[in-house]
């Protein structure tokens, strides 16, 4: 494929992007990128979205398919081996910040592989235009393998559930299984993880750094 091509196709990637409805920006690391192998790595974050699901939406996450909207990018680095990926989603909770530290806390716990919180870079949206062009920055050498359809999931391939199930109850519901999944403890470190990573984005306003640690 031809390099006008392939920039032809990222900047309709980059427009369709833009035009979705998200807030949170997502780094998700593994504790050794190099050798976790591209089918592993996929196994656990199919399985680590299905938890995200079942957490937010309890039983509705398969009897109605209601999944987090998501769109997911593997990285492959610098060096084309340090696999890693990125997402960008909404945020399903009105606590931007609150989804985020569970998010983190979540996949921190999710399996021995995983990466612990100071590792995964999971903030709320500050600039659409640098994210978009950040996650999407590895299409040039990976092409269209960089999406990872399996992981995506598009609000339009749900049925929500009615109205009137969504009240007070399943407020309370939820927040039972995001104690569940999240401990007090553990949203409490990955909110100090949170902190430290929006001071350092803050301070040099480079995305590279998730790369980096």
């Amino acid at each position: 494929m031809g390099f006008e091509q392939r920039k032809q196709e990222r900047q309709a990637l980059v427009q369709h992007l833009l035009a979705q409805d998200w807030n949170v920006f997502g780094t998700l690391k593994f504790v050794n990128g190099r050798t976790i192998g591209r089918h592993s790595a996929n196994k656990l974050l199919r399985s680590y979205w299905n938890k995200v699901d079942r957490v937010i939406y309890g039983k509705a996450a398969e009897r109605q398919n209601m999944r987090v909207s998501r769109w997911c990018f593997a990285h492959e680095g610098a060096d084309n081996e340090n696999f890693h990926v990125h997402f960008v989603m909404p945020s399903p909770l009105q606590d931007t910040e609150h989804m985020c530290c569970l998010l983190n806390a979540v996949w921190a716990q999710h399996d021995t592989q995983t990466a612990p919180l100071v590792k995964n870079w999971i903030m709320p949206v500050k600039d659409r235009a640098a994210v978009t062009s950040y996650v999407t920055h590895e299409y040039w050498r990976m092409g269209s393998d960089t999406i990872s359809d399996g992981l995506c999931w598009d609000a339009k391939q749900s049925t929500p559930p009615p109205q009137h199930t969504l009240n007070e109850h399943y407020a309370e519901q939820q927040a039972q299984r995001i104690t569940g999944a999240a401990s007090p403890l553990w949203l409490q470190q990955a909110q100090q993880a949170l902190n430290t990573q929006h001071a350092r984005y803050e301070a040099s306003g480079d995305l590279q750094m998730m790369e980096r640690g």
